[in-house]
């Protein structure tokens, strides 16, 4: 257990069933594609966030700038793999105005986490998720084809770009998933491990130490 210094538990007086949790941010609204180009109900749920025209994928940033990503489907279709590139909005988290993109190549691809407010792209390998009060944002790499830089990573929301807190990569193979946030700073874990001698299951919670800057992994 983390010597956290203090905790004080409030317990508030039964407001209306309608008014709990009244300033609990807004979950991300998910973008569907299809045939390399967000879908007609995408496109009406993020009207006036973005524009597509053929390849060109361009994101309305606030005070009226943009920012434009245009791939390249006709290589991909023509197995030029070198200049194979599609660029698709996967979904909007209006608790940090942000837009998320998914870039895929030939093979393979990452995800782009841009800020609406100053354009910043953050790279990631998997679909983000979000903490309870939007303080934090993770991202767990399950690829299987090639290297991953970070089994898993945590970055800060507190700045924009936003700011990588936390990142732990295993010495053999592990697949990870998020059970649930507990809080904006723990959260319960579970892995698919497959050692040198024998493959099982794991479960771990990861929990921000409030005396230090870093998160920390505690396995069970």
């Amino acid at each position: 257990k983390l010597p956290f210094p203090w905790l004080l538990r409030l317990r508030p007086l039964a407001p209306p069933r309608a008014w709990s949790n009244p300033l609990r941010p807004r979950p991300p609204i998910d973008c569907a594609v299809k045939d390399n180009v967000e879908d007609a109900d995408c496109q009406k749920k993020l009207t006036g966030l973005f524009t597509r025209k053929g390849d060109a994928l361009t994101l309305k940033l606030d005070g009226g700038k943009s920012k434009t990503h245009t791939g390249n489907r006709a290589a991909c279709d023509r197995d030029k793999v070198d200049k194979c590139v599609v660029f698709t909005l996967r979904g909007y988290y209006p608790a940090t105005q942000s837009l998320l993109i998914q870039k895929r190549y030939y093979e393979g691809g990452a995800y782009l986490f841009v800020s609406r407010r100053s354009g910043s792209e953050t790279e990631m390998p998997e679909v983000p998720q979000l903490s309870p009060n939007a303080k934090y944002l993770i991202s767990i790499d399950q690829n299987d084809t090639g290297e991953r830089d970070r089994d898993i990573a945590i970055w800060s929301m507190q700045t924009d770009p936003p700011k990588l807190e936390f990142a732990y990569k295993a010495t053999q193979y592990e697949n990870w998933e998020v059970k649930a946030w507990k809080a904006d700073t723990h959260l319960s874990m579970t892995a698919s491990i497959k050692g040198t001698t024998s493959s099982y299951d794991h479960e771990a919670q990861l929990i921000r130490n409030p005396s230090r800057s870093t998160c920390l992994l505690y396995t069970s």
